[in-house]
């Protein structure tokens, strides 16, 4: 049997396997992606359109990862003690209602406190996602489950960011006469119905029983070190990343003279790719393991990271733009599956909720650079330095973890998968 096939057949069991709790949030992480897709094509155009300055779209831009660290730390007491479910639910109306609002106007305090309210939304639902997955899912499934989790986001991701690139023109050919600037308006509007419409598969899992968290349990000190690497590595990642995702758009319609439907159409693809990679990262990890496997690909990613920063061909940037995509982000589900089988269940939510917290201080804080970096020296220099921060992230996050073994949980939290439930969950007595 070639590997392709083993891996495709391990794959369609470990879906098989998969909890309808699980089932329930891949489709409301699809709606909410789509949605954050159409927003990535379309937000900083309007802004643009509107006549905003780069540097007051860095400052819209940081506002939401503001609310991200700002709810970071309540958002995993929250899910910790509210209930996963209730708290991704809340994460989508908030996020929902400010993302209508970033649409429904360009005064810049109405744009910044809107962006906060979505930050604290996004927040909330990315926080508790990992958790919840991993409380309703078991060893044997849960690479394969955040690799779907992964790759579900990112093909809502081609979905958005087609209707992105393909709204504004659609409306503007059924209205004739419309402005780009009102055009944008309508698709950022489709793009708010979305993401606040992530609650609804959530809803229909009500009644639901989740596992209860003892505050009373206090892990013990070593476990507790584990999440200082976690944090560091959350943090330069997320400077890295601010200093050149939130601008990619602007990248290409600038340096190259993209139309918004180019654009739409690079993100999508490059969108499939990772999707592709990230679906084939347990693959790689059973041969490697999850912690070097997502050291080795994000490694990968800074040639390409690089060539973008100099590159004046289109066509060499796309493809350059696409497997630093490919390599970097296909890590993403490693990591989050190794981070919440080496801590404690008591430790999870705290987890994700310091590493969203460290990566949304980064983003914030150099996406609020950027902009004004990119006035001055161009887009060269930021894609160099998130290289030096992507290769410090790498290192230090291996050398701190090289010593940890894969074994997953230990034996006495398996009850569920020899109960046979298949990652249901809490069940009741």
């Amino acid at each position: 049997m070639s590997s392709g096939t083993s891996a495709w057949r391990e794959f369609r069991e470990a879906a098989a396997a998969f909890s309808r709790p699980a089932r329930f949030y891949l489709g409301a992480e699809f709606l909410m992606w789509t949605a954050h897709g159409i927003f990535s094509v379309l937000f900083n155009l309007y802004l643009v359109e509107a006549g905003a300055s780069a540097a007051f779209v860095g400052r819209a831009v940081s506002s939401g990862g503001v609310g991200m660290v700002l709810a970071a730390l309540p958002a995993g007491w929250l899910a910790d003690r509210w209930g996963r479910r209730r708290t991704l639910m809340l994460g989508a109306v908030l996020e929902g209602a400010g993302h209508l609002l970033r649409a429904l106007s360009t005064h810049e305090p109405v744009v910044l406190g809107a962006g906060l309210a979505a930050g604290l939304g996004q927040s909330l639902f990315q926080i508790a996602a990992a958790p919840f997955l991993t409380d309703h899912s078991t060893p044997r499934e849960r690479t394969h489950l955040f690799s779907t989790f992964f790759a579900s986001a990112l093909f809502a991701g081609v979905v958005g960011n087609n209707l992105g690139g393909l709204l504004p023109h659609l409306v503007r050919a059924l209205v004739p006469g419309t402005s780009m600037f009102a055009a944008y308006r309508v698709g950022l509007l489709v793009g708010a119905v979305f993401a606040a419409s992530a609650a609804l598969p959530l809803l229909a899992l009500s009644g639901l029983a989740e596992p209860v968290h003892e505050p009373s349990v206090k892990p013990p000190a070593h476990e507790t070190r584990r999440l200082r690497p976690i944090a560091l590595n959350g943090g330069l990642t997320g400077l890295g990343a601010g200093l050149v995702i939130p601008f990619m758009n602007l990248y290409f319609k600038n340096r190259f003279q993209c139309s918004s439907a180019q654009i739409g159409l690079w993100f999508s693809i490059a969108q499939v790719c990772t999707a592709f990679a990230s679906l084939c990262a347990p693959a790689v990890a059973k041969r490697f393991g999850k912690l070097r496997s997502a050291v080795g690909s994000e490694l990968l990613s800074l040639p390409f990271l690089v060539t973008l920063g100099g590159e004046r061909h289109l066509g060499v940037a796309v493809v350059a733009f696409w497997l630093r995509a490919s390599f970097m982000q296909a890590s993403t589900p490693l990591v989050q599956a190794f981070t919440m089988e080496v801590l404690p269940r008591e430790l999870r939510a705290r987890a994700t909720s310091l590493t969203n917290m460290s990566w949304n201080i980064g983003w914030a804080a150099s996406a609020t650079l950027a902009g004004a970096v990119i006035e001055r020296f161009g887009y060269a220099a930021p894609f160099y330095m998130t290289a030096t921060l992507y290769l410090t992230a790498a290192t230090t996050f291996y050398l701190a973890f090289r010593g940890t073994p894969e074994t997953g949980e230990p034996a006495g939290r398996l009850s569920e998968e020899a109960k046979g439930l298949r990652g249901e969950g809490a069940q009741p007595d």
